[in-house]
């Protein structure tokens, strides 16, 4: 009996010391993620982490306000840093690099924490937190959403490549401006940054080629239905655009009871207090009573002057998803950023968009070409706004081609929350020597045979143009020659 015992405790012993040699069995993980700004857009990255078993942690500035509010089991630390600070980007970043590595109470609930992963925007965050990741012995992994953002974080990582579909000219601009945004934040931000991380880090020894040697992975905010403006050069570009996309939940029992009144359905808005007026004057303008339609508006502290309408309705906590994915929602006002463009694409929910700069005025005119939009063309009189809405909602077309947008992001192989979990712990049990998926080395510069054809054809028509002009020349130089030769002949003859 004695030596069954004794069998049955080596197999578990053998067992045991198999499973902990796998390189696939992975201890528990726990995610730090670094919010200098886009704190709204990372704290549903975190949110995301722990619903997918990753204990995450958030360091935001201390007046963060615009993070996410249904937050479940995310810690969040914040600094003691004010984003009014300074109004200037890089130096509000600076100020919030030099207050995180100089809390001592922030490292050492670090040290508590141990991170296996910190995750932050490329962008005026890299040269502070990439050599601090190092430095708490943390995968660094960088983030990235929105055209500059996106571009930056492309060319730093080496991970991809851009791809243009505009003429010469086009292209040759937005080169251009990709190399004016760089320039910009490596000399007003990656400099000081680095000598900040000098006097609170050991070890800094990067330079501006060699900082993102050790970044192993890129997460991508965006989505191909946003915009396909790069081509990926390895598997660890990840696109986890609509990571937090998730099916409906029932909205608060007060709201659902005040908006199932209304049978011509809702008018989801989430445009800012700015827009009051205009909101309220909306609502008194489209059908009232229950045979008529409702605003459900998520905003704050919202004073209105004159009273409310009875089918306006404004709720600050209620989740935006369950707003735009509610089955009798018709249609979305917006600003359209990336994540609302997203999520009303996911729920198949018709947007107009009210865009404040370029970016949402691009994400504008891709909703509009996918066909479940309309642009305003920056006119947002309420007249205009008024009669979108009704064209749109008595129209079958948008919604339709809204559930198109919607099939198109759900029905892929895997979703975008599994793909950031899988190369996320792919990384964290995988050493830089292991074999990499990806078709060229990222140091190995990328050249395309369009761009090989446009170098030959450039040298063609240099030589031409090279020919032609000395062929010029010399005949010019020819005729001029043999011009003043006469009249110097002539005047001879006319002496004698």
């Amino acid at each position: 009996m004695r030596q069954l015992v004794m069998i049955n405790l080596l197999v578990i012993a053998a067992l045991i010391g198999i499973s902990s040699a796998s390189t696939l069995s992975a201890p528990p993980q726990s995610a730090l993620v670094v919010a200098f700004e886009n704190a709204y857009e990372l704290s549903l990255l975190a949110n995301t982490l722990t619903d997918q078993g990753i204990d995450a942690t958030m360091i935001v500035a201390s007046d963060a306000g615009d993070m996410y509010e249904n937050l479940v089991e995310v810690e969040v630390i914040k600094l003691n840093v004010t984003s009014r600070d300074h109004d200037n980007l890089e130096k509000r970043a600076l100020n919030a690099c030099e207050a995180l590595l100089g809390d001592q109470k922030i490292l050492k609930r670090i040290g508590e924490i141990q991170p296996t992963f910190t995750i932050f925007p490329a962008i005026r965050h890299d040269a502070c937190l990439i050599p601090w990741a190092r430095f708490i012995s943390s995968n660094p992994v960088v983030w990235a959403l929105g055209i500059n953002e996106e571009h930056y974080a492309v060319q730093k990582t080496k991970m991809g490549i851009p791809i243009f579909t505009e003429g010469i000219y086009e292209r040759f601009w937005a080169n251009v401006n990709t190399q004016r945004v760089i320039a910009h934040v490596e000399s007003n931000f990656v400099n000081p940054a680095m000598k900040i991380a000098t006097k609170y880090v050991s070890n800094v020894d990067d330079t501006l080629d060699e900082l993102y040697s050790n970044v192993e992975l890129f997460l991508w905010g965006g989505d191909p239905i946003l915009r396909t403006d790069f081509a990926s050069l390895t598997q660890r570009f990840v696109e986890i655009g609509c990571h937090h996309c998730r099916g409906v939940q029932p909205l608060p029992s007060e709201l659902q009871k005040e908006l199932v009144e209304f049978r011509l359905g809702t008018i989801v808005v989430s445009l800012e207090n700015s827009y009051t007026e205009l909101i309220k004057n909306m609502a008194k303008r489209l059908p009232q009573g229950r045979q008529g339609q409702a605003v459900a508006w998520k905003s704050k502290n919202v004073r209105f002057t004159g009273g409310k309408p009875e089918n306006l309705f404004v709720h600050s906590s209620v989740d935006r998803q369950d707003l735009i994915g509610y089955p009798r929602a018709r249609v979305f006002l917006s600003h359209c950023d990336d994540t609302e463009l997203l999520e009303s694409g996911f729920h198949g929910t018709p947007i107009i968009c009210f865009p404040r700069n370029p970016h949402e005025k691009r994400n504008a005119q891709r909703a509009a070409e996918l066909g479940f939009s309309i642009s305003l063309n920056d006119d947002y009189s309420l007249d205009k706004v008024v009669k979108t809405i009704v064209e749109i909602h008595e129209s079958a077309l948008y919604r339709e081609n809204a559930r198109s947008v919607s099939l198109a992001i759900r029905d892929r192989p895997m979703p975008a929350s599994d793909r950031t979990i899988f190369w996320l712990r792919y990384v964290a049990r995988n050493e830089k020597s292991s074999i990499e998926f990806s078709p060229v080395d990222r140091k190995t510069p990328v050249k395309t045979f369009a761009e090989d054809i446009q170098l030959y054809i450039g040298i063609l028509l240099g030589t031409i143009c090279g020919v032609l002009f000395a062929s010029t020349t010399a005949l010019t130089w020819y005729y001029q020659n043999r011009e003043s030769k006469s009249i110097r002949s002539k005047g001879r003859k006319y002496n004698r």
